[in-house]
């Protein structure tokens, strides 16, 4: 007899996300991987922006469950009047009666934070949309304005208007009169791609230099909108795509009445994806500079701390506390760093052997690669492989003495200018 066929329940699922940013459409590619591997699911799905209406199919639609971008009441209200579960991937309204998932906006902060005060920065700015706007961009501006002040450094604050026809070049002429009135040189974190790609406009029509006088690091990772800034855009990558599968996982458990242990939940961002917008080291000692930039070109080959001395034209006793004091690290400590971000690089995209690896990322052998990595992540190389997009090492955090045990990274996740 021939097996029995099984006839599989299948859900029924209506995506509300906007197909026009790189965030939306990273946050679609999830969904479909948890799709792909369940395959219990009917999906609607039409392309859309961010500002349509309710689509036309939504009223006659009935079905089983809702992931939506909500970016205004009447999107919110149509979702509510079909009276199944539903969860919210914008976070941009007060007092939705849905659960929500999104960044970790405290995590994204604190990256930005941290990639602009390794390079030496003392002075920041952050650029937000006008408050109340976006809540969970509120949250992002607060944290890292905290950040800076509870490190006893100034932050000042920008609020763009609220978006008007017309109003763009009135903001441009405003911020640009805000870059120029605070002291350089100045570390500025945007709200998000789009914000970022605005002040370099602005910093480029006024003459300051970046990233030397202002360097300007995003939020989302959109690569085409990092591309298109000159110079290319420094940004926090959200990992939206897991952020994507994991909602998706949510919903499953609401429809199936299981329930949600937290209504509302984040994950952490991916990591900074460092680009020539912060490619910077502030500080006047033009001999630092140049030990770190042949660091940062020769650290891949066989280079020792005497060769970063002969670079430098100075000795070790002359060198080593002005590391210590701008970069927080020795010599030795920031080769081993550059390093580790090449093998981080490799792991992650490529099938490459751990032996391949360490030559490639100037370790004279894969099992002192092995040691060196396992002390700052916790994790062999092998581990992290595997565990590639679940837990991400964060390159920005301080760099521990030998000896001393790794600090635990907070769990990794895979970005729109939009959501940032």
């Amino acid at each position: 007899m021939p097996p029995a066929i099984r006839h599989v329940q299948l859900r029924r699922v209506a995506l509300l996300i906007e197909a026009s940013r790189a965030y939306a459409r990273e946050l679609v590619r999830g969904v479909a991987v948890y799709q792909r591997e369940h395959q219990d699911w009917s999906i609607s799905y039409t392309p859309r922006g961010l500002d349509d209406p309710p689509p036309d199919w939504l009223r006659d639609w009935e079905g089983d469950g809702i992931l939506a971008r909500l970016n205004d009441r009447r999107m919110a209200d149509a979702v509510a009047r079909k009276g199944v579960p539903v969860i919210d991937l914008r976070r941009r309204l007060r007092d939705l009666p849905f659960p929500s998932l999104g960044p970790d906006d405290e995590a994204v902060a604190r990256l930005a934070f941290e990639h602009l005060v390794e390079r030496g920065f003392r002075q920041f700015g952050f650029a937000g949309l006008a408050r109340g706007e976006h809540l969970a961009m509120d949250a992002r501006g607060d944290c890292f304005v905290h950040l800076a002040s509870s490190s006893g450094l100034p932050c000042a604050v920008f609020r763009f208007a609220r978006r008007r026809p017309g109003s763009q070049p009135i903001q441009l002429r405003q911020i640009t009169r805000w870059l120029e009135a605070l002291p350089k040189p100045l570390a500025v974190m945007a709200c998000n791609d789009d914000s970022g790609l605005f002040i370099l406009q602005a910093c480029r029509q006024a003459g300051i230099l970046v990233p030397d006088e202002v360097a300007v690091i995003g939020v989302g990772n959109d690569d085409c909108l990092c591309d298109l800034a000159l110079p290319s855009l420094s940004s926090v990558d959200l990992d939206p795509q897991r952020i994507g599968y994991e909602a998706a996982q949510a919903l499953d458990a609401l429809m199936a009445s299981r329930g949600l242990k937290c209504p509302h939940w984040t994950m952490p961002p991916r990591g900074v994806v460092a680009r020539a917008s912060t490619d910077v080291l502030a500080t006047a000692d033009q001999r630092l500079i140049q030990a770190v930039r042949f660091i940062r070109a020769h650290a891949c080959g066989p280079l020792r701390t005497s060769d970063v001395l002969r670079a430098a034209h100075m000795s070790r006793a002359a060198l080593e506390p002005r590391f210590k004091a701008t970069l927080g690290r020795t010599i030795h400590q920031e080769i081993q760093r550059v390093r580790l971000l090449r093998v981080q690089e490799l792991l992650l995209s490529s099938n490459a052997p751990l032996k391949q690896i360490a030559i490639q990322a100037g370790f004279h052998s894969p099992e002192y690669m092995m040691r060196v990595f396992r002390r700052f992540t916790g994790q062999t190389p092998g581990e992290y492989r595997r565990a590639a997009g679940r837990t991400a090492w964060q390159p920005n955090r301080p760099f521990p003495a030998d000896g001393q045990a790794p600090q635990p990274g907070p769990a990794a996740a895979r970005g729109d200018a939009s959501e940032a």
